[in-house]
């Protein structure tokens, strides 16, 4: 069972956040959600999440400024990078992420990603 899988969402688009909240929800995790850098950075200080959905390109602090940041503060957690840019395909964030999903790839994509890393 899922339910005592948190996840948070790290996104500037409104939309997005939601979309993927209910998915996530419709598969019994247990969904947190943000909208830049700062906010996740003041999420993880009070809660644990066990996976991290995070979009790279954000206002304020932006996921590519928060990814070391996050390794730091949390070494053990799973961050997907979730993106609409495929030029970061093969950028080192790509690579140190625990998994890479384009915002283009059908919802199912980001299910089994979420699946192989629990």
């Amino acid at each position: 069972m899922n339910a005592k899988i948190r996840i948070v969402i790290a996104d500037d688009n409104a939309n997005i956040r939601l979309t993927l909240r209910d998915i996530l929800t419709e598969h019994a995790y247990v969904v947190d959600t943000v909208k830049n850098g700062y906010e996740l950075i003041a999420y993880l200080k009070t809660s644990q999440p066990d996976i991290i959905i995070l979009d790279l390109m954000m206002p304020e602090k932006d996921g590519i400024e928060v990814f070391d940041c996050l390794k730091c503060l949390r070494p053990e957690i799973k961050i997907i990078i979730y993106t609409a840019f495929h030029r970061y395909a093969d950028s080192q964030y790509a690579h140190l992420a625990s998994k890479f999903i384009l915002k283009d790839a059908p919802p199912q994509d980001l299910l089994k990603a979420i699946e192989e890393l629990l």
